[in-house]
């Protein structure tokens, strides 16, 4: 029997910060782990195509974490390929549970906050040390999240 290939969803506001420094940070955390894992992101009010903000780029550069990212808005094919779904805040969770609450209960996903009880803050137009903050608020998470799988 092959193992299961576990599928995890991102999820912010405009899939260009948090979601996407998130899906940077596990894909190379995944790849250098070897694990059986495919990741996505997206937002809840993405315009799609918008790329990752420049602060955020510069903070993965700094981690070496080469990233080139586009943002995607969430929709039910989002939530049916997923198996679990990690919000950046209590509010993304919801309207998430929200979207996929006709999905048969065989095909919908974990939801859960990233952070646990804990919401991160959207670093949009905070500057880099808040950039900053996030990345090192995720470093922590991301591992542990995955590890736990």
């Amino acid at each position: 029997m092959l193992p299961k290939v576990h599928h995890i969803l991102f999820v912010c506001t405009g899939n260009t910060c948090r979601s996407q420094m998130a899906h940077a940070m596990a894909k190379q955390w995944v790849k250098q782990h070897k694990l059986d894992i495919e990741l996505e992101s997206c937002g809840m009010s993405a315009n799609a195509g918008e790329p990752t903000t420049k602060e955020a780029l510069l903070v993965l550069s700094k981690a070496q974490i080469n990233w080139q990212g586009t943002s995607r808005q969430l929709t039910i094919d989002d939530l049916e390929w997923a198996d679990i779904v990690w919000a950046m805040t209590q509010e993304h969770l919801d309207a998430a549970i929200e979207l996929g609450a006709d999905l048969l209960k065989a095909s919908a996903p974990i939801y859960q906050l990233l952070a646990y009880q804990a919401e991160l803050v959207d670093p949009l137009n905070c500057g880099l040390v808040r950039y900053q903050q996030l990345y090192d608020e995720l470093d922590v998470l991301i591992p542990k999240r995955l590890a736990a799988i």
